[in-house]
């Protein structure tokens, strides 16, 4: 990924927000990190992009997009497929989830292989 232009970075971030959350992106990435039906269906994540990058990419996003697209997640806290949810993205059953664990008492870590 090139090193983010803060300006553009900023400028941009609404109007990708916006798409994102039309075409579905965050509800179909929590589909796959929670699934609604079958939690043993889940993909954990690796701490990456390895469920995003395809998604966008199949979701009709080409290089250049995906690129500017990622600037803007980690700008906001999203540095792999969990931290989307967990940091961008207000609601989501992944969220949701996981402090339901933690206020259980349960130990719960945020991605599968670290």
């Amino acid at each position: 990924m090139s090193n983010p232009d803060k300006k553009l970075v900023e400028s941009i971030a609404p109007y990708v927000m916006k798409k994102l959350a039309s075409v579905g992106f965050f509800e179909k990435l929590d589909d796959k990190l929670c699934p609604p039906e079958n939690a043993d269906a889940s993909e954990p994540c690796q701490g990456r992009y390895e469920i995003s990058e395809p998604l966008l990419r199949s979701l009709g996003f080409d290089d250049e997009e995906r690129n500017e697209i990622f600037q803007v997640l980690q700008s906001k806290g999203g540095f792999c497929d969990c931290e989307i949810l967990y940091n961008v993205v207000e609601t989501n059953r992944l969220k949701a989830k996981y402090w339901k664990s933690r206020a259980a008492g349960l130990e719960q870590t945020r991605h599968e292989n670290r």
